[in-house]
């Protein structure tokens, strides 16, 4: 499909042009290491500047042999409440790292006044289904257990994501509640992917996220049998009672739109307050074009917003 034949808003198809310039091609045919230093490449172009008034100080721990990383970042200038973001970026699994998502949380931050945590995590293939999970859900435990040190403020613990991101961020809700640890009190989610089983055999292409990349991945992260796991696919069989409330930011052209509306879907049907906006004439990912999108802007802005709000409720 011509990028003109698409009703993208303001600044997408310049954002949508440039990221298939960068990422060109079949690129998920590239050896992995190859893929990521583009994926690095792109996030480098669309960090416009690190706000002035966030500082971010970075931590490492080892734990039963793994060492885990995770960066923490301030509000120099205001403090909403004594809460944070726990945030888990996207990138397929495969793909991104700390610094990829570097100055989108500390825009977060930046935007919302409250304490952001950007957790670290093994990758695919080489650590496939659950070593991210269990990455992000200890980091989680060990930053809640040592916030005095670390000087957060955890009365209200918010979970965040985009993409693959939101996908861990609701596994995360999941396994602590069924572990009995209700140490989350909201999730706010960009975008999520919530049934990787449908992309086993390919699907449809949509601007910025085609059917190859997504068989790609999923074949990365969850070979086998464990793409049905309620942790990788939760809208097959998962049990969503008892979450914590959400909001869901989807994109308009976006082949997961369908994931956002199923879950609040599913969780407003058990009974979870959840609100779910659909961002017209945005893609997948478009958080990243926030600076050159009014519309884009908005959404981000917007999504902050329940940060926020959710901090203070």
């Amino acid at each position: 499909m011509e990028s003109k034949q698409i009703p993208y808003a303001d600044g997408v198809r310049e954002f949508v042009d440039k990221c298939n310039e960068i990422m060109r091609g079949e690129y998920h045919k590239l050896p992995v290491t190859e893929q990521r230093d583009l994926y690095e490449k792109l996030a480098r172009h669309f960090s416009d500047g690190f706000p002035p008034d966030v500082e971010s100080t970075e931590y490492e721990y080892e734990k039963e042999g793994i060492r885990r990383r995770f960066r923490v970042y301030r509000n120099k200038k205001q403090k909403r409440g004594n809460a944070f973001v726990f945030y888990i970026r996207g990138g397929g699994f495969v793909l991104g790292s700390l610094e990829t998502h570097h100055v989108l949380v500390a825009d977060i931050c930046d935007a919302t006044g409250l304490d952001v945590v950007a957790a670290d995590f093994r990758l695919a293939p080489e650590a496939p289904f659950p070593a991210a999970i269990d990455d992000c859900q200890d980091i989680l435990r060990h930053v809640v257990e040592n916030q005095k040190e670390l000087g957060l403020g955890a009365d209200r613990v918010l979970i965040s994501g985009d993409s693959s991101g939101g996908n861990m961020a609701v596994a995360v809700c999941m396994r602590l509640r069924d572990l009995g640890e209700h140490i989350l009190h909201a999730q706010v989610l960009f975008n999520p992917v919530l049934d990787f089983s449908r992309w086993r055999d390919g699907g449809s292409d949509a601007p910025l996220l085609t059917s190859g990349e997504m068989e790609f991945y999923t074949a990365c992260y969850a070979p086998g049998e464990s793409v049905f796991h309620e942790h990788v696919s939760p809208l097959r069989t998962a049990n969503f009672t008892d979450l914590p409330p959400a909001y869901v930011m989807a994109a308009d052209l976006d082949s997961l739109r369908s994931d956002s509306e199923n879950y609040v879907q599913s969780l407003v049907k058990n009974g979870i307050k959840a609100e779910l906006t659909v961002e017209a004439g945005l893609v997948h990912g478009a958080v990243r074009a926030r600076n050159m999108s009014v519309a884009a802007r908005k959404a981000f802005d917007r999504t902050c917003g329940k940060l926020a709000e959710f901090a203070s409720t």
